[in-house]
């Protein structure tokens, strides 16, 4: 009798933690499951975002609609000048896709221009760079001259001038000098490097 007894408290017990915890949501288009993700990662919730994920991409045709849904909600973002908010996505898109190599190259270039909004390093936002140059160089097969550049200014601001002085050089190697825009800026970096001991 005993033995029941405990058993009926374990089924209550049981019965109330389920009846707290949260339910699992079910979306029915790639849309609804982007937009239930993106709020979730604005509101910092990044456990919901991933429980959002998983509950809509349980395939692979599932998984890639929604990455094509994160990667153009990125773009949007960036585009509407709201780059903290697409690199947010992109870490998210990178976590669920660690071997896409647009996305982690996408996210580079996020952080990259995040550092150059700032006009200064911050401790949060040089990790934040280093992470992503080094979640691209581990699934890119071929280098990026413009993460070799991204990789100088994180080295600088990481205080590691010998590392910036040899990416420096790798970047201006194989740099195929189509963007004018960014020779001021290369100068720049040339010009410190070459002042600091």
């Amino acid at each position: 009798m005993r033995i029941q007894a405990l058993i009926a408290v374990i089924l209550a017990h049981l019965v109330g933690v389920s009846c707290i915890s949260t339910s699992v949501r079910y979306y029915s288009s790639p849309e609804e499951a982007t937009v239930a993700i993106v709020e979730s990662i604005d509101a910092g919730d990044d456990g919901e975002a991933s429980r959002a994920f998983d509950s809509f991409a349980r395939g692979s045709i599932q998984r890639d609609r929604v990455y094509a849904e994160l990667y153009g909600t990125a773009e949007q973002r960036f585009d509407k000048g709201n780059t903290s908010g697409a690199a947010e996505v992109l870490e998210f898109v990178t976590l669920k896709f660690p071997g896409a190599v647009n996305a982690h190259e996408a996210l580079v270039y996020a952080r990259f221009v995040e550092r150059a909004e700032r006009g200064a390093a911050t401790e949060e936002g040089t990790r934040a760079l280093g992470e992503a140059i080094d979640g691209y160089r581990g699934v890119a097969a071929e280098p990026s001259a413009w993460v070799d550049l991204a990789s100088v200014q994180h080295a600088i601001d990481a205080g590691n001038l010998a590392v910036a002085r040899a990416d420096f050089i790798r970047f201006v190697d194989g740099w195929d000098r189509q963007s004018a825009d960014l020779m001021p800026y290369v100068e720049d970096l040339g010009r410190y490097l070459e002042t600091q001991e």
